[in-house]
């Protein structure tokens, strides 16, 4: 009892003393606790938000990746067409047939010349023998002649008498032969003559006028076809984007809406389920990414046209045996793109929306039926859905941001069509091109730098003519897209500009 009596006064002579450690103590213990769990709450929005970058870029990262193959899986439809209806390599094998024409016309002439040559030769030899033989008769008459004279000066008028008979017999033989010879070998020099006029001429064979016009063709063909596929190559691409990104977008929103709080695990939308908020329809995803028939179709033939135009006005004037420098060819596919590029005035860009998507609903109903769906526009959910995503695919395309982009993409493929049209044969120095994006390079002051060479526009039509395969082809010209931040930073604008779906999720 004493020590508890003791205890008590303690407490009550440091009752204030207690209080306060009591309530600091309480206190610091309450304190931890809160800071442990705003900690660990702390520590779990760190990893739901680096799980949901994550996620996000490995989606981004995926859907990239599958506007490349999907450029590539319609590049095929496109260049059939564009290399069908501009078919320079037909006009080339016209110019090849044309010269082997031409050489098997040479050796014809050749050998007439010398099978003429011939019988000229066999003519005079003839001729030759013939002179020799009179004067070897004329010889032997005048002999008999001298031998007549010793005779009897009474028999000499006979004998003189005999001796005319004589001559005059000898010499009508002769004289006959000699013009038979004559006769044969004129008949031999006429017969050549017809058989060469009468010959056949060798099928194939141009005239200067002719392989002009060949010439022009190519020209005129090779300008058009390859900045036909670049402009069409570089419009698909960025249409692809346009569109996988914009169902990316809903694809995600509709992800994270569903997530599972206890475990981040994304459960997706299959074909026969009904659409949620923030999703939508499959159907409506195919008719949208049916889309791109437009272009392919119908759009890379208002782009041809145009291009056409521009070739006409800055190529059509150029000589082809005009000397050309690395400089010269430069500055025509500056007017090239600029005449493309831009209006009249120089300043307003061209529109591109026309080429890349439908405009009118009769349009729109004619890309439907030719990509297989039965759908009357716009009269049922599905279509009222392609309709907003084709105006807001619009409304990107007519934005500053699209022009931009557009640019640079063309910037980059068109420096990749100047170095294999141009800076190989202009350039010997030029080596294979860096798509890294490191345009820096450093320069030894030991090096010597080559002088350009000077190329005549003829000899460069093969590789100008050539771009157009390696850009349908979507080798090096497809992979330059991959290298472009531009491009690669609208595509992340358009995937992470939620509006309406997060509303709607």
């Amino acid at each position: 009892m004493p020590f508890l009596q003791s205890l008590k006064d303690y407490a009550k002579r440091h009752r204030k003393g207690l209080m306060v450690t009591a309530a600091i103590g309480g206190g610091s213990y309450l304190l931890g606790r809160y800071a442990t769990e705003k900690l660990r709450d702390f520590q779990e929005k760190t990893m739901t938000e680096r799980v949901a970058k994550e996620n996000l870029k490995r989606r981004f990262q995926q859907n990239q990746n599958d506007c490349v193959f999907t450029v590539l899986s319609l590049l095929p439809t496109l260049g059939d067409q564009i290399l069908n209806e501009m078919n320079i390599e037909a006009v080339w094998a016209k110019l090849q047939e044309a010269r082997k024409a031409e050489r098997l016309e040479q050796k014809r002439l050749r050998e007439q010349a010398a099978a003429e040559a011939e019988a000229a030769k066999a003519a005079a030899e003839a001729a030759a023998a013939s002179t020799t033989t009179t004067a070897t008769e004329e010889e032997e008459n005048e002999k008999e002649k001298e031998s007549t004279t010793a005779t009897k000066e009474q028999d000499q008028h006979v004998d003189e008498s005999k001796e005319k008979g004589e001559d005059a017999s000898t010499q009508k033989p002769l004289d006959e032969s000699v013009s038979s010879l004559g006769a044969s070998v004129g008949s031999l020099g006429t017969s050549i003559q017809s058989e060469g006029g009468s010959s056949p001429v060798t099928p194939g064979l141009l005239d200067k006028d002719e392989k002009y016009k060949l010439w022009e063709e190519i020209k005129m063909k090779s300008f058009t076809r390859s900045l036909t596929s670049i402009y069409s190559l570089t419009l698909l691409t960025l249409l692809t984007h346009l569109q996988l990104n914009l169902l990316g977008r809903f694809t995600y929103v509709w992800s994270v809406s569903v997530l599972n709080r206890s475990e981040p695990t994304i459960r997706l939308q299959h074909a026969d389920e009904e659409p949620e908020g923030g999703f939508l329809d499959p159907q409506t995803e195919r008719m949208f990414l049916s889309a791109s028939w437009w272009l392919l179709h119908r759009g890379w033939r208002l782009c041809a046209k145009r291009v056409e135009e521009a070739v006409e006005d800055v190529v059509s004037g150029l000589p082809l045996k005009r000397i050309l420098t690395h400089e010269d060819a430069e500055n025509l596919i500056s007017k090239l793109r600029r005449r493309v590029e831009y209006e009249r005035d120089g300043i307003s860009p061209v529109s591109c929306r026309s080429w890349m998507l439908p405009e009118t609903d009769e349009e729109i109903q004619e890309f439907l039926m030719q990509a297989g769906f039965a759908e009357k526009y716009p009269e049922n959910e599905a279509t009222l859905q392609l309709k907003k995503l084709l105006d807001e695919t619009k409304d990107y395309i007519d934005s500053p941001d699209f022009t931009a982009v557009l640019g640079s993409c063309l910037d980059e493929v068109f420096a990749i069509f100047d170095h294999h049209a141009f800076a190989k044969a202009l350039l010997p120095g030029a080596g294979p091109m860096d798509l890294s994006g490191q345009r820096i390079q450093e320069i030894n002051d030991n090096e010597v730098v080559e002088v350009t060479k000077k190329v005549t526009l003829a000899n460069l039509l093969p590789a100008i003519g050539r771009q157009a395969h390696l850009a349908i082809s979507g080798n090096e010209y497809l992979n330059a897209f991959a290298y472009i931040k531009e491009l690669q930073a609208f595509s992340a604008m358009i995937y992470t500009q939620y509006g309406e779906e997060i509303t709607q999720a």
